[in-house]
């Protein structure tokens, strides 16, 4: 997170990364966290207009509605489209209850 902070504004053409998606896939202690929203906040920031980013995870939605972008969810799994689902809705369930 540090290094993406000191990344200039509109920097990258592109973002492909499969980050943890916090379901201890296979039981792999690297898939016991998720990635915050403000992790893929930087990520909209440095991309550059028109830039693209390909990215396996829930969260990445939700900064994209954040950051104005598009995005298309896409999954394979019935499970991991209810995770990512439930994530997006919290969020917005969380987004709502701060704006009462």
């Amino acid at each position: 997170m540090e290094q993406i902070k000191e990344m200039k504004d509109n920097s990258i053409d592109s973002c492909v990364t499969d980050p943890p998606y916090g379901i201890s896939f296979m039981g792999k202690k690297w898939d016991y966290d998720v990635p915050q929203v403000e992790l893929w906040e930087e990520v909209m920031r440095v991309l550059k207009p028109g830039g693209h980013a390909l990215v396996a995870c829930g969260t990445t939605g939700i900064a994209c509605k954040l950051e104005g972008f598009e995005f298309i969810g896409i999954e394979l799994e019935p499970e991991y489209v209810k995770i990512a689902e439930a994530r997006i809705e919290a969020w917005k369930l969380d987004k709502q209850e701060k704006l009462l």
